[in-house]
């Protein structure tokens, strides 16, 4: 009977697997027999924009679909999700047998279906609540670009008009950070693609404090974003769990910034990892199109990098931040004298090689807190909306300018240009250079060409300002690129050491130069003697700085006597410590620790060896984590009574925090060995080592690894 209710069980699964819905993306061959009149159909804002960039408001892709198209596709469905003009096709819900009849009707170029592994794509965030004596970083995320510019001159945005897309704006409606958009009706339109209403305050918390990013205003009147004289569309695009739908709903949100007249689009989404394989972030997924076609239509779109930075096997951006014509916005630490990647953000280049990111930004950010006040947010979905208020402002000063031409302009900018790297790309923007203010660099260092390679000479050695360098190979694609400090002997980079790289490029203190080199071949291997410089292949660190503790006390039963089989239940204690007392790894942390409290069984092979009194065990183990817990000790300034630095000394004062640490992995399993002396077969000593196989916590949540190593001393009592 047990049999066979397995068997009916395992029958009716499959059943139901084989007769699920699936989502497709369904495109028709034309859009025949429809009509369009676009002076109906636009904002009187984006006809505006559609004449000043060139583009043509008769635009095959503006036309409608077919209805006719649409319907029939519809009776084979069992939900029609979303429209695309721009693509010619429809978002279904469809078995795999009617997508395979709807392939078939003549209108239909082809059905293709929307993969996902049924993991949301949110870009992550972390957050912490703003202490009292640290409110002057809040204006420091507007100071990165040389915000005051813009401010003493009253560029605010006013003008410009910018599409939100995200995943929803609980509390816009009545936070205080967005009093003055409210006041002033800066909010023109809003839209619900995932529930088809216009109500999008409620949902996810990520759009407010995004929104925030580009035009909030504390209560103590400091811009949280530049750009709070602009106008405003929201768009509600995302939605938990819901995988397969989010991408279509991205494409036609951008349709609708384009018909409401929006001049940039920030999008602080992305899909990558969760859904895709690397090689697609080639600029060529069905978002990206979608992007790429909104900034022919003249729309600047701002998009975060994303953030698997830390991730060694994702080692490029997501998409859309990898369309052409899309500005990526990369994430760098939140520190106005340090240059430093945060290391989450995503590397380019994209997988067809092209330079990505474009920009980068703070990653973390002071936003609004839609449960009340402010909040300090990470990740790359902070460093884009940032950018895209940054980015309204400048076009307010060049409104003659396309989308593409402001792009160029944009980059221009940055701090770092002509120098780029795949972590920092160009830099950070700069509002002197649109204000009319930069001030005309000084050459800081020479290149002299020696026959054994190149050096750097700096006169005069700058604090707290790093030398960027670059390699560049004949066809334009980085091999590698660093980030040292300088001394007064200068930077020697040796021929055989540049692999097969063509250029070198480097900037110091605003200024850039570049020389021709001849590698040798073979890889790329500079400045190894340089401990805090960083290349462009990331390979992962795994280990280096965490020390373990292990404590355990259990019983085991064996079966047999030479070849013995056992089984063991025990209680384990483990703890790990990670020291950052000199690491560039986590600058704003001293001390790390991991511990938790494990129920953990095992199963083994004994072999007895009594001729010399040994037992060797074999086998692999598997726990519980019943408690979790996670001990942070930051490092701080010493500050006077205005918050003003009065120490460099990072260890003169530590913040000790705990948390419940939901972030490390439920379960864990491994393998392990063991040797053990018999003493009068009542004691057994001995020596163990264990291998780990699951990871301690999720990938990128912290970038270096505890070892999955383990050995220590063991006292085994023998009834």
């Amino acid at each position: 009977m047990r049999k066979n209710l397995f068997i009916a069980i395992f029958a009716l699964i499959s059943s139901v697997a084989v007769a699920q819905d699936k989502c497709f993306w369904v495109f028709f061959t034309d859009k025949n027999n429809t009509q369009f009149d676009p002076y109906s159909y636009f904002d009187a804002k984006a006809i505006e924009r559609y004449q000043q960039c060139g583009a043509d408001l008769y635009d095959i892709s503006n036309y409608p679909l077919n209805d006719s198209y649409v319907g029939t596709v519809g009776s084979y469905s069992t939900e029609v999700f979303g429209e695309s003009r721009w693509l010619n096709a429809v978002g279904i819900e469809a078995t795999d047998d009617n997508a395979a009849l709807i392939a078939q009707l003549p209108f239909v170029a082809r059905v293709q279906e929307i993969v996902s592994n049924g993991t949301v794509a949110n870009v992550k965030t972390e957050f912490k609540e703003i202490e009292e004596d640290n409110k002057d970083i809040l204006t420091d995320q507007v100071k990165r670009f040389g915000g005051q510019y813009f401010i003493d001159k009253g560029i605010d945005g006013k003008g410009l008009r910018i599409c939100v897309m995200d995943g929803g704006f609980p509390k816009v409606n009545t936070h205080p950070a967005f009093q003055h958009l409210r006041d002033n009706h800066q909010i023109i339109k809003t839209y619900n693609f995932p529930n088809k209403k216009e109500d999008v305050y409620g949902w996810n918390t990520h759009g407010t404090m995004v929104l925030s990013c580009i035009a909030g205003i504390n209560e103590d009147g400091q811009k949280l974003g530049l750009a709070t004289g602009a106008e405003f569309l929201l768009a509600r695009t995302e939605i938990e769990p819901e995988p397969f739908k989010e991408e279509v709903w991205w494409a036609q949100g951008a349709e609708w910034a384009d018909k409401n007249g929006a001049d940039i689009i920030n999008s602080s989404l992305g899909y990558g990892k969760d859904r895709h394989w690397t090689k697609d972030m080639d600029g060529t997924s069905y978002v990206a199109k979608a992007a790429n076609k909104a900034v022919e239509k003249g729309i600047l779109i701002c998009n975060s990098a994303g953030n698997e930075g830390d991730d060694s096997r994702w080692m490029t951006i997501i998409t859309p931040a990898d369309a052409e014509n899309v500005i990526c916005v990369g994430g760098i630490d939140a520190n106005l004298k340090d240059y430093r990647h945060i290391s989450f953000s995503s590397y380019g280049p994209t997988a067809d090689k092209r330079r990505k990111p474009d920009v980068v930004a703070f990653g973390e950010a002071q936003v609004a807190n839609p449960s009340g006040g402010f909040t300090s947010a990470f990740g790359t979905s902070f460093a884009s909306p940032l950018t895209a208020g940054f980015c309204a402002c400048a076009w307010q000063t060049k409104r003659d300018l396309t989308a593409l031409q402001m792009k160029a302009e944009i980059q221009k900018s940055c701090d770092l240009y002509p120098y780029y790297d795949y972590a920092f790309g160009y830099g950070v923007p700069q509002a002197a250079y649109f204000t009319g203010d930069l001030k005309p660099t000084e050459r800081s260092f020479n290149l002299v060409q020696e026959k054994d390679g190149v050096k750097i000479v700096v006169p005069k050695v700058i604090k707290d300002q790093d030398v960027f360098i670059n390699v560049e190979g004949a066809d334009g694609v980085l091999l590698g690129y660093y980030k040292v400090h300088p001394d007064s002997t200068g930077i020697k980079l040796s021929n055989k050491d540049f692999g097969q790289g063509k250029k070198l490029n480097v900037s110091y203190n605003g200024f850039y130069d570049s020389c021709p080199v001849s590698g040798n071949g073979g890889d790329i291997s500079l400045l190894t003697q340089y401990r805090n410089s960083q290349n462009g292949t990331f390979k992962k660190v795994e280990a280096e700085g965490w020390q373990n503790r292990h404590f355990a006390f259990g019983r085991r039963w064996f079966y047999g006597k030479t070849y013995k089989f056992g089984m063991g239940l025990s209680l384990d204690w483990k703890r790990f410590v990670y020291n950052d007392k000199d690491s560039d790894i986590h600058p704003f942390h001293d001390q790390i620790m991991l511990r938790n409290m494990q129920v953990r069984g095992e199963l083994l092979q004994r072999i007895v060896l009594r001729r010399f009194g040994l037992n060797w065990d074999l086998g692999g183990y598997g726990g519980i984590n019943i408690t979790r817990r996670v001990r942070i000790t930051d490092k701080t300034y010493i500050t006077d009574d205005l918050g003003q630095h009065i120490s460099d000394n990072y260890y003169s004062k530590k913040v000790t925090t705990y948390y419940n640490a939901k972030i490390m992995n439920l379960f864990e399993y491994g393998a392990f060995t063991r040797i053990s002396y018999s003493i009068a077969n009542m004691l057994n000593i001995g020596v163990y080592g264990s291998y780990r196989l699951s990871p301690v916590y999720p990938d990128g949540v912290y970038y270096i690894s505890p070892s999955p190593w383990s050995v220590g001393i063991e006292l085994e009592l023998v009834p």
